[in-house]
């Protein structure tokens, strides 16, 4: 019992210090009339989701929220998508199951969406 609860609560403190200390990529706007280009199914709660929610606010990327309990066309895109649970995370053509901020700097970066960290501070130095 006490493993478990060291172990989520390293997993909630890794958590935290990534959205916080996580470098802040610039965002793109989608274009007009374009497929949003970062999509995340939530449900209203879902403690991972609204680190989520956190994590993308603070870098400023723009994404396009569908929650899967309320909406019954979010849940059947959600399903056709291959999700899983939640948050669930669609950027491009990758899919990214849960919160994982290394996953999602890397489909960022791979989507164009986020800039390099090397390129942010060779810019600035």
């Amino acid at each position: 019992m006490l493993k478990m609860f060291l172990r989520s609560a390293a997993v909630g403190i890794a958590i935290a210090l990534a959205i916080l200390y996580w470098p802040a990529g610039a965002a793109k706007p989608p274009a007009v009339g374009a497929k949003p280009l970062v999509q995340v199914y939530t449900t209203k709660t879902c403690k991972y989701c609204k680190l989520l929610r956190q994590y993308l606010g603070v870098r400023g990327i723009a994404y396009t929220e569908y929650d899967i309990e309320s909406n019954a066309s979010a849940r059947r895109a959600f399903e056709a998508s291959g999700g899983r649970g939640v948050p669930f995370v669609v950027i491009g053509a990758q899919r990214i199951h849960g919160f994982n901020p290394v996953a999602l700097e890397r489909a960022l970066a791979h989507a164009g969406a986020a800039v390099a960290v090397s390129q942010a501070q060779s810019a600035s130095g």
